[in-house]
């Protein structure tokens, strides 16, 4: 009875594991009902029926006017797969929303600790604001200390292309002479702009870190694990007012915040790729990019495709791989890849 309670979760989940030596023995002998499954293994019809129903709710089989109808192993082991890590993915998002939340909060609460505090402030807090308050802040942190590592959020990067060459050159000129890792997350709207194509492959030459995500959440940013900037207002994509606080703590949260949408965007480097005719395919650029995390709509707009056009691209891949699903297609079409780099002569060569 244990093992069996133990086959449950407390959130009505059923646990794969204690139900594989089940699936095992139903896959090799094939019973057509319950009843003789039962007879199979000696055990009670009532139990394996509630195997069954548990198998049934997973995908594995189905159970119909008392018939056993089987599924194949890794079909139904790939819907299960893409189940479980759609509601990893909603949690996390969940998760990802109330910590905006709470940083929308921040800066408010930090101008009214400091008002309302006779003591001198422990934490140390700048504030700009203008047209150019980000460009403005990052210069003045600048001054004062040169980074080593710096993770940036810019959901508009309107200021890398200014005419004002001051300001264009504010966010990274200060580290001239400077070993300083720059991760640089910006939109897609932006990354696949052409007016700004220069200019990003002149951050990448310089040895900037770029991905590009289809919603940035807000302008930030983190320097050396202790120091953040954030608007005044979470969600402004380039504020006009602009706050740098030196903490460590807010840092750690704000980094977690960066590494989640970070893995969420995809290298900008993806799209020059495709871009440039490397893909062998009229489908593979949609796939390298739904490959990397982006919806079909997405990578479609990114390519600069018709909604359309794209789905209709996803639809002669999953024909000509005989696939059903797109997780199958991702599937086999990195297979496919990993096979075409394997046989090239750079490969063969090397």
């Amino acid at each position: 009875m244990a093992d069996r309670d133990a086959q449950r979760r407390s959130d009505g989940d059923i646990a794969l594991p204690g139900l594989i030596p089940v699936l095992d023995t139903a896959l090799r002998s094939r019973p057509e009902t319950p009843r003789a499954f039962a007879e199979l293994t000696g055990r009670a019809e009532s139990d394996v029926r509630e195997d069954l129903a548990q198998l049934e709710r997973l995908g594995f089989v189905s159970v119909t006017n008392d018939v056993i109808t089987y599924r194949r192993p890794e079909a139904a082991a790939a819907g299960l797969t893409e189940a479980v890590l759609g509601r990893v993915s909603e949690q996390l998002a969940g998760a990802l929303a109330e910590t905006q939340d709470v940083l929308g909060a921040v800066p408010g609460l930090i101008q009214a600790w400091a008002e309302g505090t006779a003591a001198a402030p422990n934490l140390q807090v700048d504030v700009a604001h203008g047209p150019w308050a980000p460009a403005d802040m990052w210069r003045l942190q600048f001054t004062r200390r040169v980074p080593e590592v710096c993770d940036v959020c810019m959901p508009d990067t309107s200021a890398l292309f200014a005419p004002q060459s001051e300001y264009q050159a504010a966010f990274w000129e200060a580290r001239a002479g400077h070993r300083v890792r720059i991760r640089l997350l910006m939109s897609l709207a932006d990354a696949t702009n052409p007016a700004g194509a220069d200019r990003v492959m002149g951050e990448l030459a310089s040895g900037v870190e770029i991905r590009m995500h289809p919603n940035p959440p807000s302008f930030f940013w983190i320097t050396d694990h202790d120091t953040v900037g954030l608007p005044l207002t979470w969600g402004e994509t380039w504020p006009t007012s602009v706050m740098a606080i030196q903490s460590p703590t807010l840092a750690a949260v704000l980094t977690w915040v960066y590494d989640r949408v970070w893995g969420e965007a995809i290298p900008v480097e993806s799209l020059l790729q495709t871009a440039n005719g490397s893909a062998g395919q009229p489908w593979d650029g949609m796939l390298r990019l739904m490959n990397q995390g982006l919806t079909m709509d997405v990578a479609s707009a990114s390519l600069g495709l018709a909604p359309r056009t794209g789905r209709r691209r996803v639809a002669d891949a999953m024909a000509h791989f005989g696939v059903s699903s797109q997780f199958s297609l991702g599937a086999a079409w990195r297979a496919a890849q990993l096979t075409a780099q394997s046989a090239s002569p750079s490969s063969a060569g090397s």
